[in-house]
């Protein structure tokens, strides 16, 4: 049983130090956007600076053009749904199923710009919307 506390006591302490230190990073953040609001305002910002949505950092999951040719070689083969592309492309980088909300959006986002383009067009039949290249596209 000591041995069990003095686990904890140690894990507490550790716990407690990173929870410390990210506090103290997390009040050095609040400080730099209080500081950028003040220079928002000085600027002539007039809409409040708290309504400017968050941002993260983009994850490049695709070279250049990727996606697209993809789902280009895909649809050759055989039409296909939004959610078919995305777990063929999860399958082919041997990524896991954490990856499918993400790639499922950009594959959809993809095919809206192919769409857009010229390139794939929506076919609403019996089994719901399917991808199919355009007949003769735009390239």
């Amino acid at each position: 049983m000591e041995h069990t506390l003095s686990g904890l006591i140690k894990k507490r302490g550790e716990i407690a130090g990173q929870h410390k230190v990210a506090q103290k990073a997390a009040d050095t953040l609040k400080a730099d956007l209080d500081a950028i609001d003040r220079a928002l305002v000085l600027c002539g910002y007039e809409d409040d600076p708290k309504a400017i949505a968050p941002r993260g950092k983009y994850k490049q999951l695709f070279g250049r053009n990727e996606l697209k040719l993809t789902i280009i070689k895909m649809l050759r083969e055989a039409p296909a749904d939004d959610d078919a592309i995305a777990a063929q492309i999860i399958a082919d980088k041997g990524w896991g199923d954490d990856m499918h909300a993400d790639v499922l959006k950009r594959a959809r986002d993809a095919l809206q710009r192919a769409q857009k383009d010229g390139h794939v067009v929506q076919d609403f039949g019996p089994d719901g919307c399917l991808w199919t290249l355009e007949e003769h596209p735009k390239f």
